[in-house]
């Protein structure tokens, strides 16, 4: 008897507790989310978000390895020692660290979901009461507005459902660096085959390509400064660091061929009903950025070796045979893209400016 007082007192306890959390956090409950987890850079501020499982098995586990993978983001941007001994020494309830070059490091309070605990890790104070609504990605409307802007050289990393949750958004990091090693410098290493016949009765043409796209490996950090969620699907806008070819100007990127002299052409996976190997967004716009990467490198320049037959017989039949010889190195600068869905598969289509010579 004394066994079930005791549970019926621990259960009402645990009602009371719950109710009186929900009842002084109405804040919390108005904003779905911390304003910095979608937009950690603005104009004043240069944030790194850590994650980690929300659950761990040692005291505090989960929230050391937020911070500390937060902090290893920050170190590596700024080219700071690493502190991931000092931040497992840390106190879970204090959220400054001094740095060894005399900066203070600040964390915010953990933010949770069901499968994510994120840490937000500046050099300047963080504001705990800044809560924002979600952002959704609108491709068809350009919102956000750095999906298409193409105002600064930077990428877009993607990232569907991972394996470890804590890891999908890490993953867009991945991701994006895998695309910039693209657009700093590709090897490009192609042939092309164009067949046509033609008759009074029917026209027949053929097209393939063989080759290969090699891009560099980009060693450079990149910041993360926006992200939107597309469905299950994160689109993170990273800022490659050190750059200088801002473009200061609102074009409509799919009108025009050329800009400031150079090149600007389309790329696009899809549209034929391709399907990538893992039927991935990511995967969908890497393959449209290495198509855009081999439309610039024939503007540079290709070989081309071209054959044509007409025969007489019963009526006149021409035959036309081209084959392109591609061997370029190139470099471009994501502009615009646009993602769609043909049947449940991605059709992505990417606008790149030439990079600079």
């Amino acid at each position: 008897m004394l066994l079930r007082s005791r549970f019926w007192v621990g259960l009402s306890m645990f009602a009371l507790t719950a109710c009186q959390t929900t009842k002084t956090d109405p804040v919390q409950s108005e904003a779905k989310i911390p304003c910095w987890l979608q937009s950690p850079v603005s104009s004043h501020q240069i944030g790194f978000i850590g994650t980690a499982a929300p659950f761990s098995a040692t005291l505090n586990g989960s929230l050391i390895a937020s911070r500390q993978r937060a902090a290893a983001r920050l170190t590596e941007y700024y080219g700071f020692p690493n502190v991931d001994q000092e931040i497992e020494n840390l106190p879970a309830e204090h959220t400054q660290l001094l740095l060894p070059n005399g900066q203070t490091l600040f964390f915010s309070m953990p933010y949770t979901t069901s499968d994510t605990l994120y840490t937000y890790a500046n050099t300047q104070p963080i504001d705990k009461n800044k809560w924002c609504k979600e952002i959704n990605c609108n491709f068809s409307l350009c919102e956000p507005a750095w999906l298409c802007s193409g105002e600064n050289n930077d990428v877009i990393g993607v990232s569907y459902y991972t394996a470890l949750s804590h890891k999908q958004l890490p993953m867009t990091g991945v991701n994006a660096k895998a695309l910039a090693g693209y657009l700093d410098q590709a090897r490009v290493n192609m042939q092309e085959h164009y067949f046509e016949s033609y008759s009074a009765e029917h026209h027949q043409t053929q097209f393939s390509r063989q080759g290969q796209v090699t891009g560099s490996v980009y060693q450079q950090p990149l910041l993360m400064t926006k992200s939107c969620r597309y469905g299950a699907t994160i689109f993170a806008n990273y800022q490659i660091k050190h750059t200088d070819t801002k473009l200061k100007t609102a074009q409509n990127w799919r009108k025009i061929k050329q800009h400031q002299g150079r090149s600007i052409v389309m790329g696009n996976f899809g549209e034929d009903g391709t399907i990538a190997p893992d039927n991935l967004i990511s995967s969908a716009i890497k393959y449209a950025i290495r198509d855009a990467l081999v439309e610039l490198a024939k503007n540079k320049g290709l070989t081309v070796s071209a054959s044509s037959t007409l025969l007489n017989e019963n009526g006149r039949y021409f035959l036309s045979s081209a084959h392109f010889e591609i061997k370029q190195i190139v470099s471009g600068q994501l502009v615009d893209i646009q993602v769609n869905y043909k049947e449940g598969f991605p059709v992505v289509y990417v606008w790149l400016l030439e990079g600079k010579s």
